[in-house]
């Protein structure tokens, strides 16, 4: 870190602290520990500064292209609201943010800063894992900042090993809020080298990798069961990217329930943090406390008295079987996606059975300010004799195999202010691409791929609806547009709980299909 070039250089003055050293730096922020001439005392300064969009001029100031300038001034708005949102925070494990200064055309959060090592650094010199009592004092405490954190209406975003310090004293203290992670995530401008990492490997919740992912307070109850696992297991437990490629490939989630990886635990131990590293954020305990219940941990440090004694043998399959089935069934709505295409366009055919049919009687889902499909007809049954119609080609050949583009966000409609749509920000890009398989379309955006079909003018209309509320799939989108040889251009819809974002699709042939 002490090379680095972006970095202030040592001695620099931010609001009469003098720089002593770089403690650490990531995509949008690089962070130094300094000290007062004056009094002689020491503080931690996070700087605004996105790297790939930022440079210095002289010593100190920072400047942008002037392409950027809308993205970055609501940036350091976002990062000035967060570091305020922090001073208000009052708790003994949970860093002490004092005072933010604009100057040098960035943003410095000052904060205290906490002598001792960090948990992950504590971890390893122990040797063996910890025992649930040896660990309670350091992680019971933890789980009450977040509890605290919770009902100020804050997440974290960043929980880990190595954003809990822990002091001479022996008391943990929470560090390194996740909030400049999501301005980093919210001002990402192309997919290409200016793309930034917005998740921690092992810790962060699956919902953390989409691009357009809402996170609540379930994505902290994720990272802090993988904290709990880390701590008891020896290791972290499987990836998010490696769960959700797995999942989506039709194979069995790595996840491998902590019981198998230390058995001289207690089922209730186990059970509590494979609940709160569930794959779905619905399936997650609600609240800390409810974490904090099933672990058998009370507020204050107190351990609950677990009278029931440990089953002498444990039906691993049984566990499995009850941990992957909420994961599975976002799979299961994909399969069935295809089964109803292939099904639309007579690939396949069901046997019909004897018997009243009944039908639920559930609206189409609608999408804000958006007009309701209407719903695609069934083909009755062809007669094989019959003469067939002479329609031509069904896909134009001058079509591309695929196309690349990006969609620019023009438009955000919330339905609350404090529940803000904070991924759809006007003047956002975020990059997807189109592939033709004969009159299939698939768009490809944020990891995920959508399957429709195109008219014989190229256009096309595409929506999901979603009937959870919550978890990875807990919205509605919409693709609608026209694809020509030359181009494809058309509209993006996105709709939740929290509001609308809406944004403009356009792309042309890849280089390797024209």
């Amino acid at each position: 870190m002490a090379d680095d070039p972006n970095a202030l250089r040592p001695g620099a003055a931010i609001a009469g602290y003098h720089i002593i050293r770089v403690l650490g730096a990531g995509g949008f922020g690089i962070t130094y520990e300094a000290d007062s001439p004056f009094t002689g005392k020491r503080v931690a300064i996070k700087e605004f500064f996105p790297r790939g969009i930022a440079s210095r001029e002289g010593d100190t100031r920072i400047v942008y292209s002037p392409r950027d300038a809308e993205v970055v001034e609501w940036a350091l708005k976002r990062f000035e609201s967060s570091t305020l949102d922090q001073c208000r925070l009052k708790h003994p494990n949970i860093v002490d943010v004092v005072h933010y200064v604009k100057d040098n055309g960035s943003g410095y959060m000052i904060m205290e800063y906490v002598e001792g090592e960090t948990l992950e650094h504590f971890l390893r010199g122990q040797g063996a894992p910890l025992t649930p009592e040896e660990l309670e004092p350091l992680l019971s405490p933890v789980l009450g900042a977040l509890d605290y954190l919770h009902r100020q209406r804050l997440i974290h975003r960043d929980i880990a090993p190595d954003n809990i310090m822990i002091r001479a004293d022996g008391r943990p203290v929470i560090i390194d809020f996740g909030a400049i992670k999501l301005i980093e995530q919210e001002t990402q401008l192309r997919s290409n080298p200016r793309s930034f990492a917005v998740m921690k490997q092992f810790y962060s919740p699956p919902e953390q990798i989409e691009a357009d992912g809402e996170l609540d307070h379930r994505a902290d109850i994720y990272s802090m069961g993988a904290v709990l696992y880390r701590a008891f297991a020896g290791r972290p437990p499987a990836s998010a990217e490696e769960r959700m490629q797995k999942l989506a490939y039709g194979k069995p989630d790595p996840y491998v329930p902590l019981y198998d990886l230390a058995p001289e635990l207690s089922p209730e131990i186990t059970d509590a943090i494979d609940r709160a590293l569930s794959f779905n954020a619905g399936d997650r305990q609600a609240e800390i406390a409810e974490l904090r219940g099933d672990l058998g941990w009370l507020e204050g440090g107190e351990r609950t008295e677990i009278v029931r004694e440990r089953a002498p043998e444990r039906d691993f399959d049984q566990v499995r079987s009850r941990s992957r089935l909420p994961w599975l069934l976002p799979l299961i709505g994909i399969v069935a996606l295809g089964i109803a295409v292939a099904y639309l366009n007579g690939l396949i055919t069901f046997p019909k059975f004897g018997g009243e049919a009944v039908h639920a009687e559930t609206p189409a889902p609608k999408l804000d300010e958006v007009k309701e499909i209407p719903q695609m007809q069934v083909k009755p049954a062809e007669d094989a004799n019959a003469p067939k119609p002479d329609t031509g080609p069904q896909t134009p050949a001058a079509l591309a195999k695929r196309y690349t583009g990006e969609v620019v966000f023009y438009r955000v409609v919330e339905n609350s202010a404090e529940q803000a749509l904070t991924n759809c920000v006007p003047g956002r890009r975020a990059a997807f691409s189109v592939e033709l398989d004969g009159t299939a379309l698939q768009i490809i955006y944020s990891g995920n791929t959508f399957v429709t079909e195109i008219d014989a003018d190229g256009s096309f209309d595409f929506q999901s609806g979603a009937s959870e509320t919550t978890g990875l799939f807990a919205r509605k989108l919409r693709y609608s547009g026209k694809i020509t040889p030359e181009a494809l251009e058309g509209e993006f819809v996105s709709t939740n709980d929290r509001g609308s974002c809406y944004g403009k699709l356009t792309a042309r042939p890849a280089p390797a299909a024209q």
